[in-house]
């Protein structure tokens, strides 16, 4: 009975306890002594799911077709909207994952090229002053050389 008041659009407390026979009262306290003690063998809301159940999910219902994907859908109180939205979600997972790669190769790329840049600009300027000084030598002593 727990596990039907819990289900994602389940019969609501009063429908239950008219169907069944049993007080309004001792179905809320059934409810809260499962909810309380962290059992994991009742359903939780698909938002509740961690990345990890959904990927297993997105596993196990992709080797499902037709009437045995409608029922494990029902068993674990889930939509087919779920499974798409996830297998979304997934996809775009990974396409950022492999974007961020992209972005990590390229700033180091990038980085390497600064360096190399900078070295090539220090060995420059210091070319630079060699030539400078070359002229002034060569003025103050007369040589020829260009």
């Amino acid at each position: 009975m727990v596990q039907k008041l819990l289900l994602p659009g389940g019969p609501s407390v009063m429908t239950l306890s008219r169907e069944i026979g049993v007080s309004e009262q001792s179905l809320y306290n059934w409810k809260a002594k499962y909810q309380t003690s962290g059992s994991r063998t009742l359903p939780r809301s698909p938002r509740q799911w961690t990345q990890d159940d959904k990927y297993e999910a997105l596993l196990e219902s992709a080797k499902l077709t037709g009437e045995e994907l409608g029922k494990w859908l029902r068993e674990k109180g889930l939509r087919s909207e779920h499974i798409e939205i996830w297998r979304q979600d997934m996809k775009k997972n990974l396409n950022q994952q492999k974007k961020d790669e992209e972005i990590r190769e390229l700033r180091k790329k990038n980085k390497e090229l600064e360096r190399e840049l900078y070295r090539k600009e220090k060995a420059l300027a210091e070319m630079s002053a060699l030539v400078v000084l070359k002229k002034k030598v060569a003025a103050l002593w007369g040589d020829e050389e260009p």
